[in-house]
């Protein structure tokens, strides 16, 4: 499996090592060195390769990397729908290459808007069987589509269970640094790679303040390191609260497993949420649920947009800031329906 993308796209491509694993398939891993702790301990997977593309962004690498692969597969499924991760594929020379074809014309609405459509690499012609990538279909069940050449039974749902997993070690960590919070226990994500799918941060501190006049709870401001002075000057404002940032990623999925409700924007933590089996609850402006990209069917979850603009969905891959410079999909997200969501699910 080639999938050098987000973290959250790699978080979602963990079922599909669960149906490939099950299928009676050993499975090599290779990721990007930052998502790759995330699959650490994965019982689904033989190994896990981490290609660092970006300190080692030229041809001579590639083809270096591709030739050391050479011979050792029998298959290699792609879910990365970009021309660096097409030509690694070719490279192995594995019998069976798969990737995506684009999906079948004419598009239904919304799809027909060009800046809703999904791109696909030039090269896709390397890959010698393509499954369609299907609109609308939830992300989770596109992934595993891949496994169909394979003479994998896809199922029409995916068993509701953990697809990621949390060590003891970690487990323990998160433990000692939540020590003293009090229960329910709400994790709130504020920012995101994306700016335009910023929630604005005076809402999220008028959600924490209608939630914790309402009852008494434990409340966690987490992200990147990016994110740090976010989550402080939130915390600001709640003396209670705390501030978990820059965690390893095997510290934040125990943080994500621990929490009662995950409340976040469109981002990994979200995706990682539904598969921790964690109470969610989305906040989607550029983006739409409709995209596929929503947590997996059974988990308890509250998915939010501002249904009233003619404006969204904006874009399949969301712009850096508003194209309409009003972010109004964001801005008019009251935060006591974020706040009535999360009570919702306590």
């Amino acid at each position: 499996m080639i999938n050098t993308a987000f973290l959250g796209d790699i978080a979602l491509t963990t079922p599909l090592f669960g149906l490939l694993h099950e299928a009676g398939w050993l499975v090599d891993a290779l990721v990007i060195p930052g998502t790759a702790p995330l699959l650490a301990g994965s019982p689904h997977l033989n190994q896990v390769i981490a290609y660092d593309k970006r300190a080692n962004p030229g041809l001579r690498k590639l083809m270096s990397l591709g030739r050391s692969l050479r011979g050792q597969y029998d298959a290699v499924l792609v879910p990365h729908r970009s021309a660096r991760s097409a030509f690694l594929a070719w490279l192995t020379k594995a019998p069976l290459r798969i990737s995506y074809r684009p999906p079948r014309r004419p598009h239904k609405p919304p799809f027909d808007n060009r800046h809703l459509q999904p791109s696909f690499s030039g090269l896709r012609f390397l890959f010698n069987r393509k499954v369609e990538f299907v609109l609308a279909r939830q992300e989770l069940m596109r992934l595993c589509d891949l496994a169909k050449p394979l003479g994998i039974t896809v199922p029409d749902r995916l068993p509701a269970k953990e697809y990621l997993f949390v060590s003891e070690e970690a487990k323990q960590r998160i433990e000692e640094k939540l020590k003293g919070l009090p229960r329910p226990l709400i994790v709130i994500f504020p920012g995101s790679v994306w700016p335009s799918k910023h929630y604005p941060e005076a809402a999220f501190a008028k959600v924490v303040e209608q939630l914790t006049s309402e009852r008494e709870l434990g409340i966690v401001f987490s992200g990147s390191r990016v994110e740090e002075e976010l989550c402080t000057r939130l915390a600001e404002q709640f003396p209670t609260s705390r501030v978990l940032v820059n965690l390893k990623l095997a510290e934040l999925t125990a943080l994500i497993a621990a929490a009662d409700v995950v409340v976040g924007n469109d981002s990994a933590p979200l995706h990682m949420a539904g598969l921790l089996r964690s109470p969610v609850v989305g906040l989607y402006g550029p983006t739409y649920p409709f995209f596929g990209f929503r947590t997996q069917s059974g988990a308890a979850h509250r998915l939010l947009w501002n249904e009233d603009l003619d404006c969204r969905p904006c874009r399949w891959r969301p712009p850096k800031d508003c194209p309409l410079e009003h972010h109004r999909c964001m801005k008019e997200l009251s935060p006591e329906r974020v706040a009535e969501a999360v009570l919702e699910l306590l």
